[in-house]
């Protein structure tokens, strides 16, 4: 009898359910485990009403290329199929020109190491006929503590949750450690205008003195 069960596809937003499932309220303080990201440093300005997230006007997003072919090398050699997880921001300092540097980047399953990173980078410039991309990198981040709070409403009011995370944080006897991250929770499609997403904020921290 042929076996007409549908593959498993794993959603790596049920793992990491303390981040990405993030209810709204008040300030969350909880350590964060280890996590993979795909990168790729960017230094642009950004469209800021954008369905679903900000987007770079002067550079190209590729890293989710390259996400796309780990998916496709997991698939075929390990049959292990996953979600794409959603784009994430951390926003490193506004330049002069008012760009802003930045990394943005997409979280991978933990067990993806540097080759399969670079086979899939060789992949993509292969079919984007280039000798070269832009500065994507794979980055294992280590456990941390981190401070985190759903945002409700339009990403570039982010700041306002910002403030009063740090208010909170400082009460409790911490500390922030800048950059801090931003997490957009829906994809870049018409029934996520702008003023209606959800944005995860996280930040790393430490006890105060």
């Amino acid at each position: 009898m042929v076996n007409t069960a549908k593959p498993k596809t794993n959603n790596h937003r049920k793992l990491l359910k303390q981040i990405y499932e993030i209810k709204e309220g008040k300030t969350v303080i909880e350590t964060l485990p280890e996590r993979c990201y795909v990168s790729q440093r960017m230094c642009t300005s950004f469209h800021m009403d954008w369905d679903g997230h900000p987007e770079p006007k002067d550079e190209k997003w590729i890293g989710f290329k390259v996400v796309n072919q780990i998916k496709q090398i997991t698939k075929t050699e390990m049959d292990y199929r996953f979600k794409l997880m959603p784009h994430e921001m951390i926003w490193l300092q506004q330049e002069e020109d008012q760009k802003w540097l930045v990394d943005r980047m997409m979280l991978v399953p933990d067990f993806i190491t540097e080759d399969i990173f670079t086979r899939a980078l060789e992949k993509v410039m292969k079919n984007l006929r280039v000798d070269e991309l832009p500065a994507i990198s794979f980055r294992r981040e280590a456990a941390a503590l981190e401070a985190l709070q759903l945002h409700v409403g339009h990403y570039r009011d982010t700041k306002d949750t910002l403030a009063e995370m740090e208010e909170e944080v400082n009460r409790r006897g911490y500390q922030m450690i800048l950059p801090h991250r931003e997490i957009y929770l829906n994809p870049a499609m018409d029934c996520y205008p702008a003023h209606n997403c959800k944005t995860v904020i996280c930040i790393k921290i430490e006890k105060t003195g």
